[in-house]
């Protein structure tokens, strides 16, 4: 319960900017000027966290609250060494920090610290539970970049549905397709067991030196770089909803 309580927790550069009063680096200033205080403390720390819903905020002796939150959905593509969760004790990059907006969104499903590529993210519950049911079998499409050539002749073995060996676990049957380079496969999944993809190649003797999500849903990053984000069109998430539903 403990860890749940903190993971609810948010910084108050966050809450700030959630609220409409700042962006985070002026919120950040507004703490170091000596402008807020939560629960009747100043406090001087950027870093500090509050939970939204039991703290009591003061900024320039104004109550912060949050606005009623609109439903939102976001496409983001992950660089290397940036975390899925939403509250790191060892003060790691998080995918929140590159995505402010006022809304609270969480991100469906995870990636790696490792993976780069595409995630997105919402405060719409519901089609963050069809998305990751499993009936609605979404696919996903990973690039996988080996340490050594793949030989076609082990395509089979990859793709036909095997245990894997760590844990004895079986999986689906999945796609691939080598490219020419021999060193990268694409790869299509549409299941989601903990680093699935790199155990499969560590399942047939591989390593996967890089791995990066090129699909999620049919949606690919087009025009966004690492670290880059953008709001769904009102058609994306309608095709989002009529995939998960099988029309």
């Amino acid at each position: 319960m403990k860890k749940q309580a903190q993971e609810e927790k948010v910084r108050i550069n966050k809450f700030l900017a959630m609220c409409g009063v700042a962006s985070r680096r002026a919120a950040d200033q507004m703490v170091l000027e000596g402008r807020v205080t939560v629960n009747g403390q100043l406090i001087v720390e950027p870093g500090s966290r509050v939970d939204p819903r039991k703290d009591e905020v003061i900024v320039d002796g104004k109550r912060m609250a949050e606005p009623e939150s609109k439903q939102v959905y976001i496409l983001f593509n992950k660089p290397r060494n940036v975390i899925t969760t939403s509250h790191d004790e060892r003060d790691r990059q998080q995918i929140l920090d590159f995505i402010d907006v006022p809304e609270r969104v969480f991100p469906v499903g995870r990636l790696d610290r490792k993976t780069t590529g595409l995630l997105l993210l919402t405060n719409d519950g519901t089609l963050a539970h069809l998305l990751m049911h499993p009936s609605s079998q979404v696919q996903k499409e990973y690039l996988a970049s080996l340490d050594e050539k793949f030989p076609p002749a082990m395509l089979q073995k990859l793709t036909s549905g095997m245990r894997l060996k760590d844990t004895g676990e079986k999986v689906s049957p999945c796609r691939a397709k080598i490219l020419d380079d021999g060193m990268s496969v694409l790869v299509g999944i549409h299941e989601g067991k903990n680093h699935q993809v790199r155990r499969m190649f560590s399942t047939l003797g591989f390593e996967v030196k890089r791995l990066d999500r090129v699909a999620y849903a049919g949606l690919t990053p087009g025009e966004l770089r690492r670290g880059e984000w953008r709001f769904l069109s009102r058609k994306e998430v309608e095709k989002l909803y009529r995939l998960c539903r099988g029309q």
